[in-house]
């Protein structure tokens, strides 16, 4: 196969075999370094997987969760991982349009701390749909919602965010390019977080049962940084900013050292004093081997 954004052909076998399908390879390309999938799900595949998503990840949970539990969390994860990151990105924006807005935690989080933006949210997924449109439809009276960002035909944002929604997508220059007019100018901002290759599980720790767990068959790619520089480049964006940022600290890695398994970690937690658990996340960052990147794009 050829490389998905350089088109070398000079690409490896990573790994054989991923979460949720053995037979599903992850090359790695040696022109810009990018990871993606052989052979990526169908589009009939792809509707029948996003259909009932959160359903299909039960087996990747130490515990049942309904989609409020997934929404309860991911609020809890913007407070205590990116709440000074994205706050300070947000702030100067009026207008501000979520892709990929899942379970709405993100929605939830804004509008706790910012009470004058307009907000609009493009979620594709018809279970996630109805859930923010229907069972949270106070809480989030006031955001203008649509099923896709294509619909979207009359309005143009300083702000656009996707987060844990590019490596899901099969088109990586096509969903740039879409987003690219809703775009007010080139001030604004379109910002999205994504898994970082450099995993420190991966490539400092080398476990392999973390390796399986973390590829799986929803995430088309995995992004080096020059494959961002090529994607951005060929698709009329500016990289303002690559941040590298770990999300999870030391309790989950002795939990997954230990465990082999996602597992409920809370009993590492009080080992160890925020001031050796954010030194931890400090090393990881400064290194760039973190478990989450912040990409931020302006449109030339």
């Amino acid at each position: 196969m050829n490389c998905p954004v350089c088109k070398s052909e000079d690409n490896f076998i990573f790994m054989e075999g991923i979460f949720d399908c053995d037979k599903t390879k992850v090359l790695e390309c040696n022109g810009c370094g990018m990871q993606f999938l052989d052979k990526i799900m169908t589009e009939k595949e792809e509707s029948d997987f996003y259909y009932n998503y959160y359903n299909r990840q039960d087996d990747r949970q130490y515990k049942d969760m309904s989609l409020k539990d997934f929404q309860d969390r991911a609020v809890l994860q913007y407070e205590d991982y990116f709440r000074d990151v994205y706050l300070n990105l947000v702030k100067d924006s009026k207008d501000i349009l979520e892709v990929g807005s899942g379970s709405g935690g993100f929605l939830q989080f804004i509008l706790k701390y910012f009470k004058d933006k307009n907000i609009s949210s493009a979620e594709r997924s018809q279970q996630n749909f109805d859930f923010l449109t229907k069972n949270c439809k106070e809480k989030f009276k006031d955001i203008t919602f649509y099923r896709d960002s294509n619909e979207i035909k009359d309005k143009k944002f300083d702000l656009i965010t996707a987060f844990g929604v590019f490596e899901h997508v099969r088109h990586s220059k096509a969903f740039l390019q879409d987003l690219k007019p809703l775009l007010k100018d080139s001030n604004s901002k379109l910002i999205m977080t994504f898994p970082n290759k450099y995993n420190p599980f991966v490539y400092l720790h080398e476990l392999e049962e973390f390796k399986k767990f973390l590829y799986m068959k929803m995430h088309y790619y995995t992004f080096s940084t020059k494959s961002l520089e090529i994607l951005a480049e060929e698709t009329g964006y500016n990289i303002e900013n690559i941040y590298y940022w770990q999300v999870w600290g030391l309790d989950n890695a002795f939990s997954w050292l230990k465990n082999r398994k996602p597992s409920d970690f809370c009993k590492y937690t009080n080992f160890f004093s925020k001031e050796i658990n954010d030194m931890y996340k400090k090393e990881l960052t400064q290194n760039k081997m973190t478990d989450t990147m912040i990409l931020v794009l302006n449109k030339k």
